[in-house]
């Protein structure tokens, strides 16, 4: 994926949060555009803190955009069924 693409998915008004998944098998869930940073070879990712009602990150993640296998939007995105 591009920078730019990426950048104007975060700047979407109104935004319209997405599932990132990468080559390595981890997914990623961006819910909250302000947490996020997006760097010309890679993307930070905000963590937020569980259950904060006005989000804050907790921690970060920088993923190189070269891991990225795909991104869908969250509505598109199957709904996990607990056991």
């Amino acid at each position: 994926m591009k920078p730019e693409e990426l950048y104007h998915m975060l700047h979407k008004r109104p935004f319209e949060p997405f599932r990132i998944h990468l080559t390595d098998g981890r997914v990623f869930d961006i819910r909250y555009p302000a947490l996020n940073l997006v760097g010309v070879s890679y993307l930070i990712i905000g963590i937020p803190v569980p259950n904060d009602p006005d989000p804050v990150a907790d921690q970060f993640i920088k993923v190189p955009l070269s891991l990225f296998d795909r991104v869908e939007p969250l509505s598109a995105a199957p709904a996990t069924v607990p056991n």
